[in-house]
């Protein structure tokens, strides 16, 4: 009987243990910081080195909305990932982790807090996630808008712009397509090269948002590509004055390139949306 009751005190002592509530916020804190190190070193890099920016480009434009930094963090740790949930939130989905599977980690923002100055700053904690690949269950709609001719995209691009875009014979096919800030008009050249039109016109409209920076305006319109599946035109040369900024600053610059192109993005999407019910309601002939 004393052999037998030996094969839990190592339990018992376990479960009296005190809940060690600073180690805790110890550890809470140490992640915390590991996350805001690799955002820093993701966006350093991602100005500095052009093939950590075409990856950048293609893990915002699966992200959507995502923020700067947690696209940095999922840039870092899982690249490939489009969608990216904790694991409750897939359950609720009715989608189970696969067996093995490890998370990463992205921060999330969890109320404001006051500064010693008195100004008000978020609070973010970290949050463990698992990309849709490393899950499987319940089927999980796509977006039907890839899928969507070439065609269709280039009116939904141009349909609601914010300005006019009109065929000019003043433009070249070399350009594609220019914005006029005298007219406050998008002039595109007339062309067979659709694909490259979807680009052109892209560029123009961050433009127009933006300002003259072509490498902004070249990174936004990368990323509305590679959201609809347009081939995209890599930023091969990031500018000397750009590798030059501080993390802050470029960490800034991305922010600027994300707003552009979620705008146009919206846009697109909605007008392809709206297309899609219209093919859908038509009575058969």
């Amino acid at each position: 009987m004393e052999n037998f009751d030996s094969l839990f005190s190592n339990q018992q002592q376990c479960s009296e243990q005190p809940f060690d509530k600073k180690q805790w916020a110890q550890q809470k804190q140490e992640k915390r910081q590991e996350l805001y190190d690799t955002i820093d070193e993701m966006a350093d890099r991602t100005l500095s080195e052009p093939e950590m920016l075409a990856a950048y480009i293609k893990t915002q434009a699966r992200l959507g909305m995502t923020s700067v930094a947690n696209t940095l963090l999922i840039a870092a740790q899982k690249p490939e990932a489009s969608y990216v949930m904790s694991y409750d939130d897939w359950t609720q989905k009715g989608r189970s982790v696969k067996r093995g599977e490890n998370g990463f980690f992205i921060l999330e923002a969890n109320g404001e807090y006051t500064r010693e100055d008195g100004s008000l700053a978020t609070s973010y904690d970290a949050k463990c996630v698992f990309d849709i690949s490393q899950t499987h269950g319940k089927p999980i709609q796509q977006r039907a808008t890839l899928s969507m001719p070439l065609r269709s995209k280039l009116k939904a691009l141009m349909t609601d712009a914010p300005v006019p875009i009109k065929p000019s014979e003043n433009v070249t096919e070399s350009v594609g397509a220019l914005y006029s800030q005298e007219d406050n008009t998008i002039y595109v050249a007339r062309t067979s090269d659709w694909n490259k039109l979807f680009f052109v016109v892209a560029r123009e409209l961050a433009r127009e948002e933006q300002g003259d920076n072509t490498f902004i305006c070249d990174c936004t319109a990368n990323i509305v590509c590679e959201r609809f599946g347009v081939p995209s035109v890599p930023c091969d040369q990031i500018p000397d004055e750009l590798s030059a900024l501080d993390v802050r600053e470029k960490r800034s610059v991305l922010g600027i390139v994300r707003e552009a192109a979620w705008d146009i993005n919206e846009r697109v999407d909605r007008n392809l949306y709206t297309e899609r019910q219209q093919t859908r309601n038509q009575p058969e002939r």
